[in-house]
C-alpha cells in the first residue's frame, strides 16, 4: 500500500490535479499532515518569534499593525459591569474592582488597562501572552505578565509540548517557567491564564500573527535600504560631461589634451567671471555640460512595495485602515472598516475569555474569601463593557441609533455599550440631572422646557404638574 502511495506520488496519478507534482512547480515544503504542534517545533517557534520582534522593533508598518490593533481594541481599557440582582453590591464590587486595577500588576508598573494593552501587543508579536495569578507581600491578589520565551523547556528532564505538560486527554497541568538563571519551575494550570488566538484544535502553542509575513518586511526592508543608497549616490551627482569621442586626463576638471601642439588654448573660465561674472565653465569642441536627473526610486519599485505590504497586511487588519485609505471610496471604506471593527471585537472577545473573566473571579472571589465584600448569588457573573467601536460615519450612525432606540428596536443598554459606556452609571447621570433640572425649576417657579427640552414630553408633564400641585 505505501508503495503504491509513493509511486502515485512520483508520477502524479491523483484525480485531484493540484495533489500531482508538476516540473513546472516547485515542491511544496513539509511533511506529511500531522498535529499543529508537532508542526510547531520549539526552534521553529523561538525563530519566528526572534524574526517577528525584530520587524515590530524596526519596522514602521509592522508597529503600525501592532499598535492599531491594541489601540481600537483595548482603548482606554475594558471595564467590568457587574451581573448579580443586587445593584448595591454590583456597584461596591465595581468600586473595590477599580481600586484593585489601579496596580493590578505585581511589580506595581502597569494598571488594569496597561496590562490588557501588553497583553493584546504581545498576541501580535509573539502570538501569545501568559499571566499568572500571584501575590504580592501582603497577600493581595496580583498579576505577573510573562512573555512567551519565558515559558519552554528549559533544562528540566521531564517530557512537556514546548514548556507545557498536557495530560491524557491533552489538557494544560503545568506550565514550565524560565528563570533569570535558566533554571526552570513548573506552575499549575489553574494558576497561569494562556492568551492566545486558537488556529488549530491540535496546537499547543502558537506562532506570531506576524509570521506569515516576515519575509515579505524583511525582504521590503532590504530593498528599501538598498534604493535609499542609490538614491543618495545618484542626488550626489550635479552634472555630467558627454564627449562624442575620447576621454578625460587628469590635467583639470574640465579641459582634455588634444594630443595637438597647434590647438589654440582654451579661454580662461577665471578670466571671463571677473568680466560677466556667475560661473563660466569652459569645454572643448565635442563636449557638452548637463545636468543629472535621476528616474530613482521609480513608480514600478513603489507599486513592488506596495504589493508586498498588502500581502503583509492580509490576515491581520486591512492595508487600507493600516496605511493608505485615499484610494477607495465611500462604500468601500465602509467594507474596511466594518472588516477592522470585526477583527476588533474577535480580539475583545479573546481577551475577555482568556484574561478579563479569570481575573474578575480571582480578585472578586478573594475580596469575598477576606470579608472585604458580601458573598453574593452569581458574584462570578459579570459582563464586560469595550471601548467605542471603531466607525466611518459617526454621525450618520449616532442618527440611526437614536432611532433605533425610540422605536425599541435597540436597548438602551446595548446603545451604551457600543459608545464605551456603563448603562447603568449612565442611567444615575440621567436621574440625577432630570432631578436637579426639576427642583431648579420649582425653586424658581419656572417651566422646565426654559431649562430643558428633551423630545419626549412625559418628563416635561410630570415637572410642570408638580409644580402646579406644589403652587396650589
Amino acid at each position: 500500500m505505501k508503495l503504491l502511495e509513493r509511486l502515485g506520488r512520483l508520477f502524479g496519478s491523483s484525480s485531484y490535479e493540484n495533489a500531482n507534482t508538476s516540473r513546472r512547480r516547485s515542491q511544496v515544503p513539509g511533511a506529511a499532515p500531522t498535529d499543529a504542534k508537532k508542526e510547531l517545533s520549539s526552534h521553529t517557534r523561538r525563530e519566528l518569534v526572534r524574526r517577528s520582534r525584530y520587524l515590530n522593533k524596526n519596522s514602521g508598518f509592522a508597529r503600525e499593525m501592532v499598535a492599531d490593533m491594541a489601540i481600537y481594541s483595548t482603548g482606554d481599557g475594558i471595564q467590568p459591569q457587574a451581573m448579580t440582582d443586587d445593584l448595591e453590591w454590583n456597584k461596591a464590587a465595581e468600586d473595590y474592582f477599580s481600586r484593585w486595577a489601579a496596580r493590578a500588576e505585581i511589580t506595581q508598573r502597569f494598571s488594569f488597562e496597561e496590562c490588557q494593552h501588553l497583553v493584546c501587543r504581545g498576541l501580535d508579536v509573539d502570538g501569545e501572552f501568559f499571566c499568572l495569578k500571584v501575590r504580592d507581600r501582603f497577600g493581595r491578589p496580583r498579576l505577573q505578565l510573562i512573555e512567551a520565551h519565558r515559558i519552554g523547556e528549559g533544562f528540566a528532564s521531564s517530557e512537556t509540548a514546548d514548556g507545557i505538560r498536557l495530560d491524557a486527554y491533552g489538557a494544560p497541568v503545568a506550565y514550565r517557567l524560565i528563570l533569570d538563571d535558566n533554571t526552570a519551575r513548573d506552575i499549575p494550570a489553574h494558576a497561569v491564564m494562556h492568551i492566545f488566538e486558537p488556529e488549530s484544535a491540535s496546537g499547543v502553542r502558537q506562532p506570531p500573527t506576524l509570521q506569515h509575513s516576515i519575509n515579505h518586511i524583511l525582504d521590503e526592508m532590504e530593498m528599501l535600504a538598498l534604493e535609499k543608497h542609490a538614491v543618495k549616490d545618484n542626488a550626489d551627482i550635479a552634472r555630467i560631461i558627454k564627449r562624442e569621442n575620447g576621454g578625460l586626463e587628469e590635467l583639470s576638471d574640465f579641459s582634455v589634451d588634444t594630443g595637438s601642439e597647434d590647438a589654440p588654448p582654451p579661454s580662461d573660465p577665471v578670466s571671463l567671471q571677473r568680466i560677466v561674472g556667475g560661473k563660466i565653465v569652459s569645454l572643448q569642441p565635442g563636449e557638452s555640460l548637463e545636468s543629472f536627473q535621476s528616474n530613482r526610486p521609480s513608480p514600478v519599485f513603489t507599486g513592488f512595495l506596495e504589493h508586498l505590504k498588502r500581502d503583509s497586511a492580509a490576515g491581520m487588519l486591512p492595508y487600507e485602515f493600516v496605511l493608505d485609505a485615499g484610494k477607495i471610496g465611500g462604500a468601500g471604506v465602509r467594507l474596511i472598516v466594518a472588516k477592522a471593527d470585526r477583527r476588533f471585537s474577535y480580539r475583545q472577545m479573546i481577551l475577555i475569555q482568556r484574561l478579563l473573566r479569570p481575573t474578575w473571579g480571582y480578585v472578586i472571589g478573594d475580596a469575598i474569601d477576606r470579608g472585604e465584600l458580601a458573598p453574593a448569588k452569581n458574584w462570578n457573573r459579570v459582563g464586560w463593557v469595550c471601548p467605542r467601536r471603531v466607525t466611518v460615519d459617526a454621525g450618520r450612525e449616532a442618527q440611526q441609533n437614536r432611532s433605533d432606540v425610540e422605536t425599541g428596536l435597540k436597548t438602551l443598554s446595548d446603545h451604551y455599550s457600543e459608545l464605551g459606556m456603563d448603562f447603568r452609571e449612565e442611567l444615575e447621570r440621567r436621574a440625577q440631572d432630570a432631578k436637579a433640572i426639576m427642583e431648579a425649576a420649582e425653586k424658581y417657579s419656572v417651566p422646565v422646557s426654559m431649562l430643558w427640552k428633551p423630545s419626549g414630553t412625559q418628563m416635561v408633564a410630570s415637572a410642570e404638574s408638580r409644580s402646579e400641585e406644589s403652587g396650589s
